[in-house]
């Protein structure tokens, strides 16, 4: 319910962001972060495999309890956002065998959380990790940062998540 660290993750087939993220003393810390690139030319179901590895290799290295996950945006390119649910379904297949809970995250639900407005522009929520959020090591690779911003996201609302669940629990 209340994790202290996380795995976040901003799915793709060609480019998959990995980070972890930890709450430390003085507040969210970067642990360690990826940007896993499969080859155009491999059979998609290669590439899944390589994905849920990379993910299956994070989880058993950093440890996280939970894993924050960016959703597909359908409104843009059909094509690609079937294989970026592809992506998405490799990842929380890893997750799920190692017995975390997946929770997803809308893309302007992360821009919000992260840079305070839901059209910020990917330059924007990297520059909010590091001067609002005071995060350092941020990658800049796109993919890791986005990824790195997912994270953020889960660790700033699981206090609130966690208060609901006990007000329920009452």
């Amino acid at each position: 319910m209340f994790e202290t660290c996380v795995l976040g993750v901003d799915p793709g087939v060609a480019r998959l962001g990995l980070a972890v993220l930890a709450l430390g003393r003085h507040g969210p810390q970067l642990r360690w972060s990826a940007t896993v690139r499969t080859a155009p030319g491999m059979p998609e179901a290669e590439r899944l495999l390589v994905l849920a590895s990379a993910v299956r290799r994070a989880i058993a290295e950093h440890g996280p309890g939970a894993v924050a996950l960016e959703q597909v945006a359908w409104n843009r390119n059909r094509v690609s956002a079937l294989a970026v649910a592809r992506a998405t379904g490799a990842v929380m297949a890893a997750a799920a065998e190692a017995g975390l809970p997946v929770r997803t995250y809308g893309p302007s639900e992360v821009k919000r959380a992260v840079a305070g407005a839901g059209d910020a522009t990917k330059p924007q929520v990297a520059r909010a990790l590091v001067r609002v959020h005071g995060l350092r090591g941020v990658p800049a690779e796109p993919d890791a940062a986005d990824a790195v911003a997912v994270a953020l996201t889960h660790l700033v609302g699981a206090p609130l998540r966690g208060a609901v669940a006990r007000a329920a629990a009452r």
